[in-house]
């Protein structure tokens, strides 16, 4: 449920939208995109990884999940870094002020880091982000 909150939240940007990139208009929730070979902006939302609650208060009820956004879009030599700037603004604005859309007991996420990604061939005209998100979501438990 937390990923598709998010993609609900990142499906927003749209440039007919104010944003200034249209990465929204692919937005998936598979762990593998094919991030070097795609040509079209998308935005992938991944599970990375679960601790144990932060806050002592939620040990026994919730999970830390850690969430990476990957995201591309379109770039060249001469505009790789503006590009970067407006798709790493897009997606903080979508996730701004959505708190709404997350059920109750799901922390809306917390932002905690992001890092650049480069095409690792030359000649592919894109240029990413990997942004790390973090939430408390309950533990899902059978009933007895």
């Amino acid at each position: 449920m937390l990923l598709t909150r998010i993609a609900e939240c990142l499906q927003r940007i749209r440039v007919a939208d104010g944003y200034l990139t249209d990465a929204g208009l692919t937005v998936t929730r598979e762990p593998a995109p094919v991030i070097g070979e795609a040509e079209a902006a998308f935005i992938a939302v991944v599970w990375d990884k679960q601790d144990r609650a932060v806050d002592p208060a939620r040990s026994n009820t919730s999970r830390l999940t850690t969430v990476q956004v990957l995201a591309k879009v379109p770039a060249t030599l001469a505009n790789a870094q503006a590009k970067l700037d407006a798709l790493t603004t897009d997606i903080e604005e979508a996730m701004a002020d959505q708190a709404f859309r997350y059920p109750v007991g799901f922390q809306f996420p917390q932002y905690q880091s992001a890092q650049p990604l480069a095409p690792q061939q030359v000649g592919q005209a894109w240029i990413g982000v990997a942004i790390t998100y973090t939430s408390h979501i309950p533990i899902r438990r059978r009933a007895a």
